[in-house]
């Protein structure tokens, strides 16, 4: 069970699956749309659902599948597109959704501003503190940008 939840029910065993589950998150984007409590208590919720399933989980797939940080392993990109969208302007713009995506996914890939040594966290901390940074960053740079140009979010 712990590596189902960890690979996001399967979903990071697929080629390009943090993208998939960075996508799968944007999908909440309509149940969240549509549910009457505020948008931004919504996504930190499921930032920290996603947390505490990526930490519960992440060592014991860690162990299962031999690796650090193994790539099967989304529980991580969930949370920390979450958080993004908790941080982000609240509503229902395409240009806010696709603009969290793309910066995550770049954010996420390369690892920029020293993400990439947050990774040396040991077990699942190591496999969700990058991810949450990039979500922060993100979520603050599209807060910002959508500020500067009100007609965007």
């Amino acid at each position: 069970m712990s590596l189902l939840l960890a690979t996001g029910f399967g979903l990071g065993r697929f080629p390009f699956g943090g993208s998939l589950a960075s996508l799968a998150a944007c999908f909440f984007a309509v149940l969240v749309a549509d549910s009457p409590f505020p948008d931004r208590l919504e996504w930190a919720l499921l930032a920290v659902l996603a947390s505490i399933i990526c930490l519960a989980t992440g060592g014991t797939a860690e162990k299962a599948l031999g690796k650090k940080d193994p790539t099967e392993v989304v529980a991580d990109e969930f949370a920390g597109m979450w958080l993004a969208f908790a941080i982000a302007p609240p509503g229902h713009s395409l240009a806010v959704l696709f603009a969290v995506f793309g910066l995550f996914r770049f954010f996420d890939g390369v690892k920029p501003l020293g993400l990439n040594k947050l990774q040396a966290a040991p077990g699942a901390l190591g496999i969700l503190i990058d991810d949450l940074a990039a979500g922060a960053i993100v979520g603050g740079v599209v807060l910002v940008v959508c500020k500067l140009l009100p007609g965007l979010g």
